[in-house]
């Protein structure tokens, strides 16, 4: 924290020791850590500079030297929206898909805000855990599938060397494999995301005899996903039977195919993309997964890995995306506790800036969990410590540790408004709609200018 540090730093104490949600930033002085005024708080967040890169560096160390040696490192990555409806005043909103609406209900599942993406560690404790070691939001210009890219490869440099295995990237179905997997191809980390059911993977051609004749075929015989007629034999199969600890109480079938590449799909947002351009884009072989539970009427999940040589091992791969759904406890744990969507700031650079004070302050209590008491309510079940429990029994802890930030400085009042000026009404921003690519985008906004 570079720029206005103190009053930042307190503000993350303040939030940890808050006993409930915070109503809003002004709410946050009434607590003791939190030593300036609310005047100080808003210009902290709006004037303030805050190292990323650095910061990205930290969290990703505090990840990557809290696990075992032989645990595998599996990050999530997906994205959230900062709901922003009625801030007509506030630039850089744009239409982001919202869970929260039901397309049962004549609604569009869409809501006026900022997106931001979110890199999370994984554990295989079965918890509630996945630290944030990045995040990064997506503009009205931006696409999600480069921005995820830039994360990925900022992630492996800030990682160790020498690590057992590639680190595992498990992303969901709004993704381009193909797209992903040509960026990242040759670098040292697996891919997992998965596909829609009703997408059709594509296998080698047949080699070619002399006597063939005309332009050599470029794939194979199709794999549709809905069409079983249409699958080979599978080249791994596991069955998992149940664990009733874990709450799972049917059996699990995994199959796995190699060599495989998906057909292009025009419902993924790929930056860049030009319909029939003639160029033949490069072919990103992989592994198809199908999960499938004994359940009577679950579906299936469908995964593509790309990674490098020799490094698939499906009984890792399909426990490692699992682990995914991780990240949703701390979108959840984030806005319901932490109150990261709550505070009504009016530009996207005061949002950025408070996301990453979500993110310092998620750490902090991830580097507490084992220095803080069991502070679970009377009907909670005795169990691994969840992050509401260690922020509970922060302020303790914050008492004993104190702050390196600066004591509050005297000052005399401003001299309020000049006479005879008068406050004029803020410019309101209209809602960008997104498109498929940055391209399309610059291509519209050159349109609309003329």
């Amino acid at each position: 924290m570079r720029a206005w540090p103190d009053t930042l730093f307190e503000l993350v104490d303040a939030l940890l020791v808050s006993p409930q949600r915070p109503m809003s930033l002004p709410w946050l002085t009434l607590e003791a850590p939190l030593r300036r005024g609310h005047g100080s708080v808003y210009r902290a967040l709006e004037q303030g500079l805050i190292d990323t890169t650095a910061m990205a560096g930290v969290l990703a160390g505090l990840v990557a030297g809290s696990g075992a040696a032989d645990e595998d490192l599996v990050f999530a990555l997906d994205c959230s929206q900062w709901p922003r409806s009625h801030a007509e005043t506030s630039p850089g909103r744009t239409l982001n898909y919202d869970a929260s609406k039901d397309r049962r209900d004549r609604r569009a599942p869409v809501t006026e805000g900022w997106w931001f993406q979110w890199l999370a560690a994984t554990n295989a404790e079965h918890s509630s855990w996945a630290p944030p070691v990045d995040l990064a939001r997506i503009g009205p210009g931006g696409n999600h599938h480069a921005v995820a890219v830039a994360q990925v490869l900022a992630l492996l440099d800030r990682l160790p060397t020498g690590l057992p295995r590639p680190p595992v990237v498990c992303m969901d179905g709004d993704y381009s494999p193909s797209w992903i997997g040509r960026q990242l191809s040759g670098q040292p980390v697996q891919l997992l995301i998965r596909v829609r059911s009703d997408s059709v993977m594509l296998t080698d051609p047949p080699s070619r005899r002399p006597s063939d004749r005309g332009r050599p075929p470029v794939h194979g015989p199709a794999m549709k996903l809905p069409d079983t007629a249409s699958w080979p034999e599978p080249d791994e199969i596991r069955i998992v039977p149940p664990r009733p600890d874990r709450g799972r109480h049917h059996e699990l079938s995994i199959l796995a195919w190699h060599r495989l590449h998906p057909r292009h799909s025009k419902k993924l947002a790929e930056p860049g993309r030009t319909a029939h351009s003639g160029k033949t884009r490069e072919i990103v072989r992989g592994s198809v997964i199908r999960i499938q539970s004994a359940q009577p009427g679950e579906k299936p999940i469908w995964l593509l890995w790309t990674g490098p040589e020799g490094s698939f091992d499906l009984d890792r791969l399909w426990r490692a995306y699992l682990r995914r759904f991780q990240i949703e406890h701390l979108f959840r744990f984030c806005k319901q506790h932490l109150g990261w969507t709550l505070p009504r700031l009016r530009t996207p650079e005061q949002a950025e800036r408070w996301s990453w004070l979500i993110a310092a302050a998620y750490a902090l209590l991830v580097a507490a969990r084992d220095l803080v008491g069991d502070h679970r309510l009377r009907w909670e079940p005795a169990g691994l410590m969840s992050p509401l429990r260690v922020k509970r029994g922060f302020r303790v802890l914050q008492a004993e540790l104190g702050t390196p930030a600066r004591s509050r400085q005297p000052f005399q009042p401003g001299p309020g408004r000049p006479p005879g000026r008068t406050s004029t009404p803020a410019l309101r921003h209209p809602v960008i709609r997104k498109h498929r690519s940055s391209q399309t985008h610059d291509r519209q906004q050159e349109t609309g200018r003329r």
